[in-house]
């Protein structure tokens, strides 16, 4: 099954429960707020992992949109709803679709807490799934540019974990 069978299967689901609309809808426009709301919460109020989870995801967040605007420079796929003509269930840019920056978000926050093992991640990788979902729900993005966004934020950990450690290891060592 290709990246356009996997989104139309899954953004044809909507219209069938309003309830499931509206659930759908919060995930791909609102949860992300959510996620980061928690995040500086949990941060500020938890323990020591959650502590460098936000550090962490400080760090990566902005390594995360560079690597986006690059990716941006090379290659421009346009969005479900402006490739096949339909009206999503929430306003988008029609800007580029790959990779989703809501699903990018997501997931350096998940996977943030994921690396440093926090009781959080799994709720929080949760988190992330909802708001991938959704963002193919409401038809602002084709399966390949979530998977995208996600591969992006572990990029984006990797290289923030990197300089972190050589910070500390050059003026805190």
């Amino acid at each position: 099954m290709d990246n356009v069978a996997i989104f139309f299967i899954i953004f044809n689901l909507n219209g069938l429960s309003s309830g499931l609309d509206k659930i759908m809808v919060f995930g791909a426009d609102f949860l992300i707020y959510l996620m980061i709301i928690l995040m500086f919460i949990l941060g500020f109020k938890g323990g020591i992992k959650e502590k460098k989870v936000l550090l962490l995801a400080l760090l990566a967040i902005p390594i995360s949109i560079i690597i986006i605007k690059i990716i941006h420079l090379f290659f421009m796929e346009q969005r479900p709803f402006v490739q096949y003509h339909f009206s999503p269930l929430i306003f988008e840019k029609t800007d580029a679709s790959f990779p989703s920056r809501h699903a990018t978000m997501a997931a350096v926050i998940a996977f943030a807490y994921a690396y440093f093992k926090s009781k959080w991640a799994l709720l929080f990788v949760l988190l992330m799934l909802w708001i991938g979902t959704a963002r193919i729900f409401v038809g602002v993005h084709f399966p390949i540019d979530i998977i995208g966004g996600f591969v992006v934020a572990i990029f984006s950990l990797i290289v923030a974990v990197k300089f972190k450690n050589f910070l500390k290891m050059r003026f805190f060592s």
